[in-house]
C-alpha cells in the first residue's frame, strides 16, 4: 500500500498532460512471487496482461482500482514493449498482493495503425492550357506521401506536376533524363502540367497513411 501510494502522489505532483492522467505502469507481485493476471474480452478474444496503472486508493478497505494496460500484441509478453491504454478498470483487494514493480514502457492513449500504398502511374503530357488532376486522395486518414517524377522521353522538353496539401502548393519540374522526389504532409491531389510538346513520363508515389484507434474494452 504505501508503495502504491507514492505512485499516486507522484501522478498528481508531475502534472501529466494525458487527458486522463495516469501513473508510471507496474506490476503486482502475488504471494509466491509471480505477476498478478487480469483476463480482458477484446474484439470477440480474449487476452491476459499484467501492466496496470493506478486509479484510485481505498485505504480503509485495503484495496486499488486499476486500469488495464494493453500489451503491443494483444498478449502478457511483446517483443516490442509497448503499452495501450484501455477502458477497462478493475477493483483489486491488496490482501492477496505482497509487492509491486515498476516497469519502464512507453504508454500510448491509441494504437496507431499504418497503411503504404504505391501508385504508379505512366503519364502524357501535352500542350492543352489546362491543368489536369491525375491523382487524388480519396480517404479523410492522415498521410505522409513521397512523390518521384520520371522523365521517359527522348524530347529536351520541361514537364512539370503540381502537388496540392491541405496547406500548400509545391511543384516538380523535371528535364530530359532526370527524375525528381519531394516528401509531403496530407497530400491531397496531384495535377499534371502543361508542356511545350507531347512528352512521356511516369510518377511513383508511396503514401503513407496514419490511423488512429482508441482501445475500448
Amino acid at each position: 500500500m504505501s508503495k502504491l501510494k507514492e505512485v499516486n502522489n507522484k501522478t498528481k505532483n508531475e502534472g501529466f498532460t494525458h487527458k486522463r492522467s495516469m501513473s508510471s505502469p507496474f506490476l503486482l507481485i502475488m504471494e509466491d512471487g509471480e505477476p498478478f493476471y487480469s483476463w480482458v474480452f477484446f474484439e470477440k478474444s480474449v487476452f491476459k496482461t499484467c501492466y496496470f496503472s493506478l486509479i484510485s486508493i481505498n485505504e480503509e478497505q485495503n484495496c486499488v482500482v486499476l486500469e488495464l494496460l494493453v500489451p503491443c500484441c494483444m498478449r502478457s509478453a511483446c517483443c516490442q514493449k509497448v503499452l495501450y491504454r484501455s477502458s477497462s478498470r478493475i477493483l483489486v483487494d491488496l490482501s492477496f498482493l505482497c509487492g509491486m514493480s515498476e516497469v519502464e514502457l512507453p504508454v500510448y492513449d491509441a494504437l496507431i495503425l499504418k497503411n503504404i500504398e504505391p501508385h504508379h502511374i505512366l503519364l502524357c503530357f501535352s500542350t492543352s492550357l489546362s491543368s489536369f488532376e491525375i491523382w487524388r486522395n480519396e480517404t479523410k486518414l492522415l498521410n505522409t506521401a513521397t512523390v518521384v517524377l520520371h522523365h521517359q522521353d527522348d524530347q529536351d522538353v520541361p514537364i512539370s506536376v503540381r502537388i496540392q496539401t491541405k496547406k500548400a502548393c509545391h511543384d516538380i519540374c523535371v528535364q530530359k533524363g532526370e527524375s525528381r522526389a519531394i516528401t509531403v504532409k496530407d497530400m491531397m491531389l496531384i495535377l499534371k502540367k502543361q508542356a511545350t510538346k507531347k512528352v512521356k513520363a511516369r510518377l511513383d508515389i508511396q503514401l503513407n497513411m496514419v490511423q488512429t484507434k482508441k482501445i475500448k474494452l
